[in-house]
């Protein structure tokens, strides 16, 4: 895996179900189950795109999507287009019927990038429309408000001028990922969201937000950067210490999806002023392969909200040539580096496209995700639910699951993992008390008999991982963080 930790604070130092057979390919096996939630030329629609969900405060999760008619071709970006949802009350295992949030009336309204206000049952669902039917109208965005967690709707309200717009632009994108509420530092309770647009030849990647719930809005932080990166559909997450960390596409690459192995077709940015402006520009993730495709990022978990460690995932199609096998990727360090192909999840073995993710639990996110068999990757939107287990040991990643932990007193944790695939151990030291600050942190393995291995220094996040072979052999391991340690006898000998 590509996995590394960020020594000494350089992080913040420097960014501030089984699958429908496929024709003519192998495929691969997904690692998890899913369900379906939208089935093209169902339910008064031809097909359906762009998926989003989120999870309400009465524990609803609500799928947002595309319902697509008409335009010049088959499920066309731009024709008579709804903006519909559907409704699971069971975690996700069923799905209410179709409703309509925003009728097409002729023209496209999609783009959904909806945000969920904390104690309270209002919904907030930023939107763009754009004329078909009726006469060009530019890319128009606008903002919906449910107050009954998604059951009622309210008109949609133009948001043009009020995002520093003199008029409509001929390109611009609400999203499409679900919007976050800052819940750290100064900017506390502030809505943000991703935005791209097209003006006079020029691209922008953006962040807007709102600090009264959604009611207004505000252009924050933009990034029109070289012609080496154009950054479209926008997902944000927030980092520990508050930051904004912006998960972008690089359409930039869109005729070479393929350039340094497909390792050129993501970007990232950093807000350190909640979304207000960026202190670090776009650059390269060049950890993830990816096609010139949307991406979706959530927090699984935090250690300053009860979690052990820290978490953050990346969904998207993980082969550069195509839009197919949609992974989970882990970030242990707050999104400096992630976990390669090799070490993510599997959720679909054939071709997938869009997604977006949501936080279930310290332990579980549902990715919403579009999906089908060779060459027709939105036939249909699935959902499931990858957990913590699923993706792996801390650091250590896929394929390896925790067999023993101790804690480093109360700056953290020490984990011992094992892969019964290829016999390895693995082991991790994850802080919490000060995680994010350079400290001198470190894990060891010994397998009885052979030389320990052994990783230390200042580290912001974590130890490790270090690996070694001990089937049916006895191992010595532990850890160390902040002046605090464990270490073990010789142990788990089979």
């Amino acid at each position: 895996m590509n996995l590394t930790r960020i020594a000494r604070g350089l992080l913040a130092g420097l960014l501030g179900c089984a699958a429908v057979a496929a024709v003519g390919t192998a495929t691969a096996q997904a690692d998890v189950s899913s369900t379906l939630v939208f089935n093209k030329n169902t339910e008064g629609h031809d097909c359906y795109r762009i998926p989003t969900v989120v999870k309400a405060n009465n524990g609803d999760l609500l799928a947002f999507a595309e319902g697509r008619n008409g335009g010049a071709s088959f499920c066309n970006d731009l024709g008579e287009i709804d903006l519909v949802m559907k409704r699971s009350t069971d975690g996700g295992k069923t799905w209410s019927a179709l409703q309509t949030v925003i009728k097409a009336n002729g023209d496209t309204k999609g783009n959904p990038a909806p945000i969920v206000i904390p104690g309270s049952n209002r919904i907030v669902l930023l939107s763009t429309m754009q004329c078909y039917t009726n006469p060009s109208c530019g890319r128009v965005p606008r903002v919906s408000i449910s107050e009954d967690n998604g059951k009622t709707w309210g008109a949609p309200r133009v948001l043009t001028s009020e995002l520093g717009f003199a008029s409509p632009p001929g390109w611009l994108a609400t999203g499409p990922s679900h919007g976050i509420v800052l819940t750290r530092g100064a900017h506390a309770g502030r809505l943000v969201a991703g935005v791209s647009w097209t003006i006079s030849g020029t691209n922008t990647g953006a962040l807007v937000y709102s600090d009264d719930q959604g009611s207004t809005w505000h252009r924050g932080a933009t990034d029109s950067p070289t012609s080496a990166i154009n950054p479209q559909e926008i997902s944000v997450t927030e980092l520990l210490d508050g930051r904004v960390y912006a998960a972008a596409r690089n359409q930039a690459n869109d005729g070479n999806k393929c350039l340094e192995g497909g390792t050129r077709n993501r970007a990232f940015a950093i807000s350190s002023d909640g979304g207000a402006s960026f202190s670090a520009k776009f650059a390269f993730a060049t950890d993830l392969v990816a096609p010139t495709v949307q991406g979706s990022t959530a927090r699984m978990s935090a250690t300053d909200t009860g979690g052990k460690y820290n978490r953050v995932v990346f969904a998207a199609p993980s082969t550069c040539d195509r839009r197919k096998e949609l992974r989970v990727h882990s970030s242990f360090d707050e999104g400096a580096n992630w976990t390669g192909t090799a070490g993510s999840l599997l959720v679909w073995g054939q071709d997938a496209a869009y997604s977006d993710m949501v936080q279930l639990s310290q332990s579980s996110v549902g990715v919403l995700f579009e999906a089908g068999p060779e060459f027709h990757a939105n036939d249909t939107i699935r959902y499931a639910t990858v957990t913590d287990a699923a993706l792996g040991a801390p650091a250590c990643g896929l394929g390896y699951g925790v067999i023993d932990s101790a804690p480093l007193g109360t700056a953290g944790t020490a984990y011992l993992s094992y892969n019964a695939a290829t016999g390895k151990n693995c082991v991790s030291a994850m802080k919490s008390a000060n995680a994010g600050k350079a400290t001198q942190t470190s894990a060891y393995l010994e397998v009885q008999g052979s030389a320990r291995v052994t990783d230390s220094g200042a580290f912001s996040y974590f130890a490790g991982p270090v690996s070694a072979a001990a089937a049916d052999k006895c191992v010595k391991w532990g850890g160390a963080a902040d002046g605090q340690s464990y270490d073990s006898q010789f142990e788990h000998c089979s």
